[in-house]
């Protein structure tokens, strides 16, 4: 018999049963949380709602609380801050760099100012994408470069959109260190600032982290709502008042992150 005849006789292969459910139901229980507005879900809920035994429910939660992924309080469970590392992950699969960096340098050409994009990692934003204007003042920052989240505009629109229980821990467990006049080491106060971050629906520092450097952030979401990156200008300090920063700069960056999630939301992948 010849390799054609063979090849034409031969049986296609059969699609091998690969499927994991324990793994299906786990990323299941954490697309949950994402839904709505509920933040906190009781064990009885969560089987309830996506038809899972009450047995197996209590084992996907019991592991994803033990690698950090979920915090029981009395009888609810919420998300951790270390869920945003799978959003990191995602946005580095994508190759963000790629994908936003044309929208960060019109940004540049527009406003003549360093334009970056940062996720939140544990207590730090992690600079995901990033364009140097061609001012003389500059910060030796670049793509992985990583700052305490406290200090940053992008930083603090990410703490901004934690629940409140999270932001609590992590204003407590971080440390305060006063590396510019401006920087702030009282944590009621800079609480206080988050909140307003929260309010506004973005943020302006100026001098906290260098004298010479301002910056305002506004968040990027997904389809979803949440915030999942956060993109700034960083403006030489003195160069314009936090007015006339809000109001040249403010309309731009809030159109570059619209730009930026209808990306993300489209769910568009990059080789």
């Amino acid at each position: 018999m010849s390799s054609t005849q063979k090849n034409a006789t031969r049986k296609p292969p059969e699609k091998r049963g690969e499927r994991l459910e324990s793994l299906e139901r786990g990323l299941r229980v954490l697309e949950l949380f994402g839904q709505g507005s509920a933040r906190n879900f009781a064990m009885i809920e969560i089987a309830d709602q996506l038809r899972i035994t009450r047995a197996s429910t209590l084992r996907i939660l019991a592991t994803l609380e033990a690698i950090g992924y979920v915090r029981l309080d009395g009888r609810t469970y919420s998300l951790t801050p270390r869920v945003l590392a799978l959003g990191y992950s995602y946005l580095a699969s994508l190759g963000f760099r790629t994908v936003a960096r044309p929208i960060l340098e019109d940004m540049v050409r527009h406003t003549r100012e360093t334009c970056s994009i940062g996720v939140l990692d544990g207590t730090d934003v992690v600079y995901v994408a990033r364009e140097e204007s061609r001012r003389l003042i500059r910060i030796d920052l670049s793509v992985g470069s990583r700052l305490p989240a406290h200090l940053n505009s992008m930083g603090r629109v990410l703490l901004a959109a934690l629940p409140d229980a999270d932001l609590n821990l992590y204003i407590k467990m971080i440390k305060l260190e006063k590396l510019t006049k401006r920087s702030i080491v009282d944590r009621r106060e800079l609480k206080l600032r988050i909140l307003e971050t929260r309010a506004l629906g973005y943020c302006y520092i100026d001098g906290e982290v260098d004298d010479r450097i301002a910056g305002l952030a506004t968040p990027v979401r997904n389809r979803n709502g949440a915030t999942i990156a956060a993109l700034n200008l960083s403006l030489g300090f003195g160069r314009h008042d936090r007015a006339q920063a809000e109001e040249i700069f403010l309309p731009l960056l809030r159109k570059a992150s619209q730009q930026i999630e209808s990306i993300v939301q489209n769910d568009i992948s990059v080789n």
